[in-house]
């Protein structure tokens, strides 16, 4: 600020002041803070340099204490120049018409501090100069973050006390109360589907266990059972097609690698060459999903990554040569659903009954058009009642019970196929512990 107190120093260097002009009624008054830094005192923009002619002259009025004054001739670029009126009984200070930057600075009145140092004096048009243009620069900076205000002083991005409702009306106008749209994105209703499926869930689980608690432990439960299957099945299976692959360039075979030959072609080679390559027919027996063989060794690489499946997509799949998932290509959830039936196909002993050897798949997976005999009180299986979008349900003791559709339907659905085997059948599938002894797949539900 400029000051119009007498320095401690009188005579070290004079004082600057401007002549008084009539202050405005309403505009705020402009005192002179001492707890304000120097760096902060009031700035014109650098265009008033153009805009008049500072000429140094003493005023015939003037007081002896206040040394000599600066009085300036307006110009076209500013035609009011503050003006600052010394008041005898101590108090504040005030300043007439403002333009521009000179708004930015209005404050509450404070009284006058004879602690001035000689730092807060503008003693010479250079530094008043270069006062003005770094002041301009901040204001410039401002604006830039408010760009809808009109002018400096009516910008809410301004601080000013003592403001009225009338001095916001201005700003008030330019908004108008409007009704928002609703959403049509079904996320609108989130809250209230999650809440129905989390009562059906219930409903559903309550036919397997009275312990209504059991839902809480369900994510945990869902996000160990896909480490269990990513860590025991899709990460082994990788590796396997890398090494069938390997033996059978090293046999002269390279048009045989496992993700470019057709799955008929794999079939006839596991016959052939199965003294040389034992693995190669149960290898086959994991890719006899889809003819599109070059997709699902693919999908099947992706689903392994990342250590719980993060790729995972319940209702479509990848991209395929820069083309978008079509239901020509399996789902992510019959790939897994088909790998893991196919798993438990391997552990469990050959039944004379199946000798394609899908023991577990014929006895406990069921997949449209064909529909489970819910009469057979003896059948426990999973079946597949809807192929795009994938969903499951679970048949038990003559009941379906269909879980939640969505993302995690195939999972939960195998949880409580599992769920039920640990707690109503003693953790045996047929002759096979799904134990700690045996499959070692029981963890997932803790003690």
């Amino acid at each position: 600020a400029v000051p119009v107190s007498p320095p401690r120093d009188a005579a070290a260097k004079r004082a600057l002041s401007l002549p008084p002009s009539p202050p405005i009624q309403g505009q705020c008054v402009l005192s002179y803070s001492p707890s304000r830094s120097p760096s902060a005192s009031p700035k014109f923009s650098p265009g008033c340099g153009g805009g008049y002619s500072p000429q140094l002259q003493a005023l015939p009025g003037s007081s002896p204490s206040h040394g000599a004054s600066l009085s300036y001739s307006p110009g076209s670029s500013y035609a009011k120049v503050p003006s600052f009126g010394h008041s005898p009984n101590g108090s504040p200070y005030s300043v007439g018409p403002a333009d521009g930057v000179r708004a930015h600075y209005r404050f509450s009145p404070v009284l006058y501090n004879n602690s001035t140092s000689k730092e807060d004096y503008i003693t010479d048009v250079k530094a008043l100069d270069t006062f003005l243009r770094s002041e301009e620069e901040k204001q410039h900076r401002v604006q830039l973050g408010s760009s809808d205000s009109s002018s400096p002083s009516s910008s809410p991005t301004f601080w000013n006390y003592s403001r009225s409702m009338a001095d916001h009306a201005q700003i008030l106008r330019k908004f108008q109360y409007q009704l928002a749209c609703r959403s049509q994105a079904p996320s609108a209703h989130k809250d209230e589907a999650d809440l129905s499926s989390k009562q059906a869930a219930e409903e559903v689980w309550a036919r397997v266990t009275m312990n209504r608690q059991l839902l809480d432990h369900m994510d945990s439960w869902t996000a160990k059972f896909r480490n269990w299957i990513n860590d025991t099945i899709l990460v082994p299976l990788v590796e396997e097609m890398e090494s069938v692959s390997t033996q059978l360039r090293r046999m002269g075979c390279p048009e045989l690698q496992i993700g470019e030959a057709s799955i008929s072609s794999l079939k006839q080679a596991a016959l052939v060459k199965a003294p040389l390559i034992p693995t190669l027919n149960a290898l086959v027996q994991y890719l006899d999903l889809s003819p599109n063989q070059e997709y699902l060794v693919e999908r099947i690489r992706e689903l392994s990554q990342g250590g719980c499946m993060s790729s995972f997509r319940w209702n479509a799949g990848g991209d395929f040569k820069g083309r978008k998932w079509d239901t020509d290509l399996p789902t992510d959830s019959a790939i897994i659903m088909h790998v893991f039936c196919t798993y438990l196909d391997s552990r469990l002993p050959p039944h004379p009954k199946y000798p394609d050897g899908k023991t577990f798949t014929s006895q406990h997976f069921v997949q449209t058009p064909d529909k489970p005999d819910t009469s057979n009180e003896n059948l426990f299986c999973v079946y597949q009642s809807s192929i795009n979008p994938p969903h499951y349900e679970l048949v038990y003791e003559c009941h379906v019970s269909s879980l939640p559709k969505g993302r995690n339907n195939m999972f939960h659905t195998l949880l409580m196929f599992l769920y039920i085997i640990k707690t109503k059948e003693s953790g045996m599938l047929g002759r096979v512990n799904l134990g700690l002894s045996g499959v070692n797949i029981l963890w997932i539900f803790g003690e």
